[in-house]
Parts: C-alpha cells; sequence; structure tokens
C-alpha cells in the first residue's frame, strides 16, 4: 500500500477544510470552549462558554449533514448557502435555550442536548438519501461513515496515546514541569480537531459510484451472522421464556424487562440492516426469511413491553424513561407494520423514523420533558391537594402526620422535579422562592428536603441501592469551613471508589481503597512523593452511623458539612477532605463511602 506524500495530506485536508468549512468551525468553536471549562482550577460558574460547547458539538453532524446533502442533491450555491445558514440559525437558537449556569441546572438540558445530537447524527446518515430509491448507496454510504469512524477513533487513540508519552518523558527524564490536566486538554484538541477533520476528509464525494459498488467485507458479514445474530437468538430465548411464565403465573411483567426487550429489538433490526446487501445472493434466502419471522416474533414481545411501561405509568406516573419506553414501542409497532404489509420494505424507513422519532421526542408541547413534567406535577397535586397542603393554589405547611408511602411519593417527585426539570412549574405553589442565591451567577434550585420540609412533610426518599438501606449526605448548600487552611479545590470525581492516583491538584493527590476504609493523601508530584498521611476510615464510618442510623429508618439523611468531613496531618501538609456521603444496607450492615463531590480544603507547611 503506498502512503500518502505530505503534499497529498495537505491537499486533503485543504479540500475537507472547503467541503466542510463551517463543520470545521463548529469543531474550533467546540475545542476552544472545552480547553476553557478544563483550564479552570476551581469549580466551574456561569459562563457562556457552556451554551458554546453543546452548540458546536451539535453542529458537528447537523452542518456535516447538510454539506453532504447540498452535494449529493447538486444544489447551486445560493441553496448552498442557505442551507447552512438555515444549520446556524438553528444553532444559535439551541445555544440561547442552554443555561449559562450549567453546572447548576436541571438535567433536562443534558437529555435534550444527548437526543438531539443522536438525531443530528442520524440526519447525516439519512438526509442525503431521503428521496426515493438508491437503497444499495445509502447502504454503502452509511457502511463507508462507520468504517471512517472506526479508523478515526483508532488513529485518535494512537495519537493521543504516543503524544501522551511523549509528554510524560518530558517531565520525568528532563524534569519539564507537565500539569496533570495537560494530557486531559491534549485529548480534547485531538478529539475536538483531529478526529472530527480526519473523519471528513473520508466523506464519500462520488455518490454514483456508491449505488453500483458491490462490494461487501468479509468480516462484517462474519459480525452480523455468527456474532449478533447469535446474541439475537440468546435474547429471544430468554424473553420468550419470560412470556411463558408470565402466561402460567399470570404475573404482570416487570419494568425491567423492557430494557431487555429494547436491546434485542435494536440487535435483531441492527443484524438484518447489516446483512441487507447481501440477502438476495445465493445461499441468503435465510437472510429474507429471518426478516419476516423477526417481525412476527416481535408482536408479542412489543406487547409485553407496553405492558410493562405502562404499569410503571400507573403507579408513578410518566418520566423521561417511561416516555421513552412508550415511544420505542411505538417506533417498533411501526416497524413490524412496515415490513410485514408494505412491499417497499426499504431499510431507510429504519433510520429515517428513527430520526423523525429523536427529534419528536424533545421538540413540541408533546415532547417527553413537557408530559413527564406535567406528569409528576399533577401527581404531586393530587397527593398534596389529599392532604389539605394544597389549598386553592398555595402550599400551606400541615401538623399532620403523612402516611409512609405519601412522603415517599411527595419526596420522589419533588427530588425527581429538582434534578430534571427545576422547580418553575410548582413555584407559583409557594409565598418563598425556591432558588438558593449565593451569588449574582450562582441561582441552584433548593435541595429538595427542604421544599418537602416546607409543606410540613418529613423527606423520605426510598433507600437506591438496596432494601432498608439508607443514605446519610452531606448538605451541599451548607457552607464549607475552611479556617486555619490555605486553598480550597473540589476535584472531578466520580461515584465508585478510586484505588488509582486521582489528583486534587498538580501537587496533591488521594486514593481511597476498593473496600473504602482507607482515604490515602499523597503531597508531590507525578515522579516523587514528598509526604503522604492516611485516614482510617472504618472507625469514622462507624461512629457516624451508630449517631445518625435508625433500625428500620430508610431513604435519605442529610448532615452538616463537618460531619461528613475527614482530617488528616502529615509533617509536610494537613488536609480535610468532605465526603458524601456513607451508604448503609440493613440487611448485612455493609458501609460504603461512596466518594463524589470531594471537596478538599489544604494547607502546607513549607516548600519543597
Amino acid at each position: 500500500m503506498k502512503l500518502p506524500s505530505m503534499q497529498q495530506v495537505y491537499v486533503d485536508a485543504r479540500r475537507t477544510a472547503i467541503r466542510f468549512s463551517l463543520v470545521l468551525v463548529s469543531a474550533i468553536c467546540g475545542t476552544i470552549a472545552a480547553l476553557i471549562i478544563a483550564e479552570r482550577e476551581a469549580p466551574a460558574h456561569a459562563s457562556i462558554v457552556f451554551p458554546l460547547l453543546f452548540a458546536s458539538a451539535l453542529g458537528i453532524p447537523l452542518l456535516t449533514a447538510l454539506a453532504v446533502t447540498a452535494e449529493k442533491w447538486q444544489w447551486n450555491r445560493a441553496r448552498l448557502y442557505g442551507g447552512q445558514l438555515v444549520g446556524a440559525l438553528l444553532l444559535v437558537g439551541y445555544a440561547l435555550t442552554v443555561p449559562i449556569d450549567l453546572t447548576h441546572a436541571p438535567a433536562i438540558h443534558a437529555i435534550r442536548f444527548s437526543i438531539l445530537l443522536a438525531g443530528a447524527v442520524l440526519l447525516a446518515m439519512v438526509l442525503p438519501y431521503v428521496k426515493a430509491g438508491e437503497v444499495n448507496g445509502f447502504w454503502q454510504y452509511n457502511k463507508t461513515l462507520y468504517f471512517r469512524l472506526f479508523i478515526t477513533a483508532l488513529y485518535s487513540g494512537v495519537l493521543y496515546a504516543g503524544l501522551a508519552i511523549a509528554l510524560a518523558a518530558l517531565d520525568n527524564l528532563f524534569g519539564v514541569d507537565v500539569p496533570g490536566k495537560r494530557y486531559f486538554e491534549l485529548w480534547i484538541i485531538i478529539a475536538g480537531l483531529f478526529a472530527p477533520w480526519f473523519f471528513l476528509a473520508g466523506v464519500p464525494e462520488d455518490y454514483q459510484s456508491l449505488e453500483r459498488a458491490e462490494e461487501y467485507p468479509k468480516g462484517l458479514r462474519v459480525f452480523a451472522q455468527y456474532i449478533l445474530m447469535i446474541l439475537v437468538l440468546v435474547y429471544l430465548v430468554i424473553l420468550y421464556a419470560y412470556l411463558i411464565k408470565i402466561l402460567l403465573q399470570w404475573n404482570w411483567p416487570k419494568g425491567w424487562v423492557s430494557s431487555l426487550i429494547l436491546g434485542f429489538s435494536a440487535t435483531a433490526i441492527l443484524s438484518l440492516l447489516l446483512l441487507h446487501p447481501i440477502r438476495d445472493r445465493v445461499g441468503n434466502a435465510w437472510i429474507r426469511s429471518t426478516g419476516r419471522w423477526l417481525y412476527i416474533v416481535l408482536i408479542p414481545l412489543i406487547v409485553v413491553l407496553f405492558l410493562a411501561v405502562s404499569e410503571r405509568i400507573g403507579d408513578y406516573g410518566i418520566t423521561e424513561s417511561r416516555y421513552a419506553g412508550l415511544a420505542l414501542g411505538v417506533w417498533l409497532s411501526a416497524q413490524s407494520l412496515y415490513f410485514l404489509f408494505t412491499k417497499a420494505k426499504s431499510i431507510k424507513f429504519t433510520v429515517g423514523s428513527l430520526c423523525v422519532l429523536a427529534f419528536l421526542m424533545v421538540v413540541g408541547p408533546w415532547s417527553m420533558f413537557n408530559v413527564s413534567e406535567g406528569s409528576q406535577v399533577s401527581r404531586l397535586e393530587r397527593l398534596l391537594t389529599a392532604h389539605e397542603i394544597l389549598v386553592d393554589g398555595k402550599v400551606q405547611k400541615t401538623s399532620l402526620e403523612v402516611s409512609l408511602p405519601d412522603r415517599e411519593h411527595i419526596s420522589s417527585i419533588v427530588n425527581y422535579l429538582r434534578e430534571i426539570h427545576g422547580y418553575d412549574r410548582i413555584q407559583p405553589w409557594f409565598a418563598e422562592s425556591l432558588l438558593d442565591s449565593t451569588g449574582d451567577e450562582d441561582h441552584r434550585n433548593k435541595y429538595a428536603g427542604d421544599v418537602v420540609a416546607m409543606m410540613g412533610v418529613e423527606y423520605t426518599l426510598p433507600a437506591r441501592w438496596s432494601p432498608g438501606g439508607t443514605m446519610l449526605e452531606r448538605d451541599d448548600h451548607s457552607p464549607i469551613e475552611i479556617g486555619g487552611y490555605d486553598k480550597m479545590v473540589a476535584p472531578r470525581t466520580g461515584w465508585e471508589p478510586k484505588p488509582e492516583r486521582s489528583p486534587v491538584t498538580d501537587r496533591l493527590w488521594y486514593r481511597l481503597s476498593n473496600n473504602s476504609d482507607t482515604l490515602t493523601f499523597v503531597l508531590g508530584d507525578s515522579s516523587r512523593a514528598v509526604d503522604s498521611v492516611k485516614v482510617d476510615l472504618a472507625i469514622w464510618k462507624q461512629q457516624i452511623l451508630e449517631k445518625h442510623t435508625d433500625s428500620g429508618k430508610v431513604g435519605r439523611t442529610t448532615l452538616p458539612p463537618n460531619e461528613l468531613a475527614v482530617t488528616a496531618e502529615a509533617e509536610r501538609f494537613r488536609v480535610k477532605a468532605y465526603l458524601n456521603g456513607v451508604h448503609v444496607s440493613e440487611n448485612e450492615r455493609d458501609t460504603t463511602v461512596n466518594a463524589y463531590d470531594l471537596i478538599v480544603v489544604y494547607s502546607t507547611r513549607k516548600e519543597e
């Protein structure tokens, strides 16, 4: 294989920049926004970079779809620029909906972005071939895109690994100070600039040749026929065994089965899409037969899916996940009817209809967010009205006892609203603002427990991890004490213990053991440790549990920050870490520290 010359690489890069100029501008803007966020040492605050980042990321697939469609349909220059302008205006309009204080905003914005991004990717797959015909060209076009995506991911990974090792060599061999965040910023540059540019360079240009192409990768056939089809068979056996169990025991289907049905359906449909070009070749009649029977066996499973989701909706109302389950059930029903009773049976219908569904789910009064929020607010209104807490549209603090199930329902709904939507829909019920304002740029929703307390109800949530369990959490609205310490930082952390090296700053890092019994802080750079100290969390956990857990009590309890803080002192530094929080299992008395939202205050005694 002849490698391209540097001149050819330059020519291809320049050609790609001309073909997809707005796409690359969007990638550059997104990369700059991500680098600004990554560069900050302090916790993120309100900034225009968040809308810029979200809109730019969404712009890459959206503007690519418009650019390729213009090429495929041979638009004149006026229509080409007009289409790109429409795309740019849509992105600007979307950016205006993204809050600048994204870190404190409800999760609705992240969920909407994820679904819009998926819809934009599907749009790039189907829009150039939305006209009737050219089914083979459509398949070959998408095959080329996905193979190019795989190669892009591989090359980007190798490039990042090589450059990261080079940075580590500079740090360890030559004493060049390379802060830990530089590695993350390197990944941003490669993922934000190199990867899109390299991927776009491989987008097909000769669309007529795609329709005539007959090549089919052998590896793809092996993957679809011997890997995916085996998974389909396994899923099918499990699901139909469960269906027989439902009929014999007459038990209502469990909500979890809906995820399995959707996973089975996605795997089966993907297999048929991958095998589509060879379905008419000699010896492949089984592909057509499998396609027909697939949509027949899907019908009972779709019924089970609707029953499972409907049961959850009947008990707890509509949420985004249940809405998505119903929407995908409707989509599967449409797929089955289309491929069983129409003559066309075009695979473009699968991708196109899923693309339309993605946009319909998040736009308009019928969107998953409007419907879900309305359902939960209505449930809360009925509960509060029944207990005479909501009277004439205003909340009146009750002094009467509210039953445990109703306390859990009220608390769950308020907590759901805070996390997903915010309190806008229920704010008119309260005379007091449901926002905690700690500054001009910091407007976050009150803690759900505080809102429930304003109703005179005890905040009670079912245990999230195990039956009979409880969660002790740090009240993130209470002030953090930093007296006696020089610096404060909130490092990026996750939900699970981190036995690997986790940086707090460039000079301080920590490890949390797998059993969450030991928290180790180390002062020093990546090449050498200057000082370290270990904190035994076992005794601390026992003391806090004895003080704050009651037998039979379930749900969550919030504590002042100092109650969930541990201190440690070494020769060169002293540190205080605020953890959120402790999970207790009543059955096995199994306790786990989940080190998320870790806030660290520390001071060093002398320079190394």
